[in-house]
């Protein structure tokens, strides 16, 4: 092999460790996930965190959240009493893992923060689409239980239930 050929072939190999680099990188860097300071922006926090596709990273849904959160839904009975599904973060994170690309896109329809020092509730209505323009696929109330840890508030405990049929979101709580 000439010097030609050696030089195109050092060239490529070059080129494929660069891609391939590249790639790798791509693969490593986590977002920016900017601290929430004001518990008033928490609500903007959440939705940026949760919607998108199911599959997306979620280091900042995570840096929303205590260790120790519990993520609970109300699950409603036969008799009109709710059972209650609780989930740690990483196991809330799991069933969005296990919808993969299926896109999931929330909107907020109303929210309320009330705050006393280091602690907060913010309560938020929403409606869950597959697309901003898609139809709406359920609505519901959560209540977040939030503490600021000296970095931001986080949220240690999140109670929700969707909509249930026959029994509408109250007038207060809609947009």
């Amino acid at each position: 092999m000439g010097s030609a050929g050696r030089f195109l072939l050092t060239l490529a190999g070059c080129a494929a460790l660069f891609a391939f680099a590249a790639s790798v990188q791509a693969q490593t860097i986590a977002p920016v996930c900017s601290p929430v300071l004001d518990a008033h922006e928490f609500v903007d926090a959440w939705t940026a965190a949760v919607i998108g596709p199911a599959n997306r990273d979620r280091t900042c849904f995570r840096q929303l959240l205590t260790a120790d959160a519990r993520l609970t839904c109300a699950v409603p009975g036969k008799e009109g009493y709710p059972s209650l599904v609780v989930e740690l973060p990483e196991e809330f994170i799991a069933w969005y893992q296990h919808h993969g690309t299926e896109t999931f896109w929330e909107r907020t329809l109303h929210s309320t923060v009330d705050v006393y020092d280091n602690v907060a509730r913010v309560t938020r209505t929403y409606e869950v689409r597959s697309s901003p323009a898609g139809p709406i696929q359920s609505r519901g109330i959560e209540d977040f239980q939030l503490i600021f840890d000296g970095r931001g508030w986080r949220c240690f405990a999140m109670l929700w239930q969707d909509e249930v049929s026959g029994k509408p979101l109250p007038p207060k709580y809609e947009p």
